[in-house]
This record gives C-alpha cells, sequence and structure tokens, in this order.
C-alpha cells in the first residue's frame, strides 16, 4: 500500500503541470497595458535670473495593471509536490534513470541506456546465482536484445497501461520455436521481468525512506519554531 503511494506521488509530482500554466514573466507581461505615453515630462532650466519649465523628451515604457487581488505564481499542486521532486533531484545514477523514464515520461537517449546497463549487469548476476545452465553465445545475444523490452513491460505496468506479450508473440519476435523458447528463453525472461520490478521497487523504497526523513525534519523545525 505505502508503494502503491509513493508512486501516485512521484507520478503527481514529476507530471508536465508547469506546461499548463503561465510562468511569472508570462503574468507580468500580460499585465502591461502596453506602449504608451502615459505622462508628460517636464524639465527645468535654470538661468542666473529665473528657472524655466519645458517639455522634455518623452520615455516609453510598460506600465503594469493595479492588481485587486494576489495571485500565487505556482498552483496549490505544484507547491504541495515539491518536496518529491526534491527526493528525486538527490538520486544519481540508475535511480535517477528510472524515475525520470518511468514516472517523468522523460525520453532522454541516456535514461534508456543507463536503465538497460543496469538491468543487464542485475540480470547476469541473478543468473549465475541460478541453477541455469551457461548461456550459449547466440542466446547470450538475444536475451540481451530482450532487456529494453522487459523494461518497457515494466514501465507499461507503472503507467497503468499494461503491454501484454505471449509465448507466442516473443516467439515470432526473436525468430526462435516454441521448444527452444520454453527450454532456453522462458526462464530467463521471467528473470529479466523480475530485475526491473525488483530496480523499481528498490528506487520507491529508497524514495519511501528518503521522504519520512524529510517529513521528520520539517516536524522537529515545525515544532522548535
Amino acid at each position: 500500500m505505502q508503494g502503491e503511494y509513493v508512486r501516485q506521488q512521484l507520478r503527481a509530482a514529476l507530471f508536465d503541470m508547469p506546461s499548463g500554466q503561465k510562468n511569472q514573466i508570462v503574468i507580468m507581461a500580460e499585465s502591461a497595458t502596453g506602449d504608451r505615453h502615459l505622462e508628460k515630462p517636464s524639465r527645468t532650466v535654470e538661468t542666473d535670473d529665473a528657472a524655466v519649465v519645458i517639455d522634455a523628451e518623452k520615455v516609453r515604457y510598460r506600465q503594469g495593471k493595479k492588481y485587486t487581488q494576489n495571485k500565487v505564481l505556482i498552483s496549490e499542486e505544484t507547491f504541495r509536490t515539491g518536496v518529491w521532486r526534491q527526493l528525486v533531484n538527490k538520486m544519481t545514477g540508475a535511480h535517477l534513470s528510472w524515475v525520470k523514464y518511468c514516472y517523468a515520461e522523460n525520453l532522454e537517449f541516456d535514461h534508456q541506456m543507463i536503465i538497460c546497463k543496469e538491468v543487464w549487469e542485475r540480470f547476469q548476476e541473478k543468473a549465475k546465482d541460478s541453477s541455469h545452465k551457461k548461456m550459449a553465445k547466440k542466446t547470450y545475444e538475444i536475451v540481451n536484445r530482450m532487456v529494453w523490452l522487459a523494461a518497457q513491460i515494466a514501465v507499461s505496468k507503472i503507467r497503468g497501461v499494461p503491454l501484454e506479450y505471449k509465448a507466442a508473440d516473443l516467439c515470432r519476435l526473436i525468430r526462435i520455436s516454441p521448444d527452444n523458447w520454453l527450454h532456453n528463453y522462458a526462464p530467463r525472461w521471467a528473470m529479466l521481468l523480475s530485475v526491473c520490478e525488483d530496480l523499481d521497487n528498490e528506487v520507491i523504497g529508497y524514495v519511501a525512506r528518503q521522504h519520512k526523513t524529510e517529513s521528520d525534519i520539517r516536524r522537529r523545525a515545525r515544532v522548535l519554531m
């Protein structure tokens, strides 16, 4: 339950909300009345005997409107979820790339490369501890190409639109027989999916712990005040 709560908060915090609201510069520009000579400036010229007031050169400028009420420059939702974005910005490496790609839908290529590298390394470590026999070179290459597909399936579940691939679909995709899939690829495919799920749970657990720590710090600060 806590994990799903953290996932919901991350999705809300990293959703592209600023695109739907105006920033400070836009608000200030729209509040201006336009280029007009609103005043008639004058200049005083002093001589030995008297002072003469003459018209000065007019200056063009934009005058802002007078506000009848205050208006916040960010939405309440953006402000509320700020603490989650702060936690994400403190993350590094594969954890940061996973959150950026899965929850912020950031398609930056570097994040995708880091995710693939992390999943593959974890898969290899997990395969060493399993009872599966060592992969042949061709099997190794095919399983390596399936890493990103496994990540996509994990991401689709996170985003609430799960992808489904049956064994027959995967056999056609990698061009192998059903019997070959059953004996050489199905167990490793399940392992890839498990690695992606473990990575997501690891990230969510880390964010949950950091959020609790941050909440405790802020709570103590309010008490001291």
